[in-house]
């Protein structure tokens, strides 16, 4: 499993966050060539992300509000990177969003992961969604930017990249419009803090690459990660496998799964309540899982998808 951490960790759930999913841990991700072919005719203005060793970078620094097709390039030593915009309020700044300053000075990284204090308002503020490497075609996606200040990470609030500054011009109470990407599927993230949460789909999967616009209906920050595995699975079975500890000397159940045979479909940014973006999946034919393991500050910090957002749905024949 990838070692980072989803920005919202918390310290309870820590070990509990890594944003690759609850099966697609070492899996190779599935390529997509035609991924950028399906917002191409759309006519979005463009930015380009590069994540390098020791930070990352976007092309333009100050921008118009609006609706954006953002690309990820990455030149660092990792396989997988992920980047996303989040609005600074008045009360932060651009080092909020990482641990670069921390590392300059010969801090080392908690292992324990970030205070309480040091995260929560990351529940409160805008935050966009954004792209990864995890698979070729997750490396576009269309968000909406509002006007504000902005940093651009990589979901981690202990990385010790250096996140970039972006500056987002216009009346921040004007809604952002623009061409819309057709979407096949609309993943739908519903619930409340406390309570519990689940995903919703608005149409099916059917196999190939397609659009999959992803809405926030809920009160917290999700996450979506899309992955498959060869053969039929439940949800019980993934939990238990997740769950399993090779440490604690008990006997693996015959019914577990093999991270190995699993592979990565999909992946859409962490997105604040309200917020919208769109992006591609390639599936197969079969099962699809879709999980959020962010942690629910109202209930002990429980990761989202044991309360509800480890769900299996169906993936029609093309």
């Amino acid at each position: 499993m990838h070692s980072r951490l989803v920005a919202v960790a918390a310290t309870a759930a820590i070990a509990l966050m890594a944003p690759t999913g609850a099966l697609a841990q070492d899996a190779t991700p599935m390529a997509s060539p035609v991924g950028e072919s399906l917002f191409a005719e759309l006519g979005l203005p463009e930015l380009t992300i590069t994540v390098t060793d020791e930070g990352i970078e976007i092309d333009r620094s100050d921008i118009e509000a609006g609706r954006y097709l953002v690309t990820l390039n990455n030149e660092s030593a990792e396989p997988e990177v992920f980047a996303g915009f989040v609005q600074i309020p008045e009360d932060r700044t651009l080092e909020d969003l990482s641990y670069a300053d921390e590392v300059a000075a010969g801090t080392p990284i908690p292992e324990e992961g970030p205070a309480e204090e040091d995260f929560l308002w990351l529940y409160e503020t805008y935050i966009a969604g954004g792209p990864s490497t995890v698979t070729e075609a997750a490396r576009q996606v269309v968000v909406n930017l509002p006007a504000g200040s902005y940093g651009v990470w990589d979901e981690d609030p202990t990385s010790p990249r250096l996140a970039a500054a972006l500056t987002v011009t216009g009346d921040p109470g004007v809604r952002v419009e623009g061409p819309e990407p057709e979407a096949a599927v609309t993943i739908i993230e519903e619930g409340e803090g406390g309570v519990g949460f689940s995903f919703r789909l608005d149409g099916e999967f059917v196999a190939g690459p397609q659009v999959v616009k992803v809405l926030n209906a809920s009160d917290q920050p999700h996450f979506v990660e899309v992955s498959q595995y060869p053969e039929e699975i439940t949800v019980e079975q993934v939990m238990a496998t997740f769950m399993f500890d090779p440490s604690s000397g008990a006997t693996p159940s015959p019914d577990m799964l093999d991270y190995e045979r699993a592979i990565f479909a999909g992946w859409a940014g962490t997105q604040s309540p309200g917020a919208t973006q769109w992006v591609i999946v390639d599936v197969a034919p079969g099962q699809v899982l879709v999980d959020c393991f962010i942690p629910d500050p109202l209930a002990e910090f429980t990761p989202h998808a044991f309360e509800g957002m480890l769900q299996l749905f169906e993936v029609a024949e093309s």
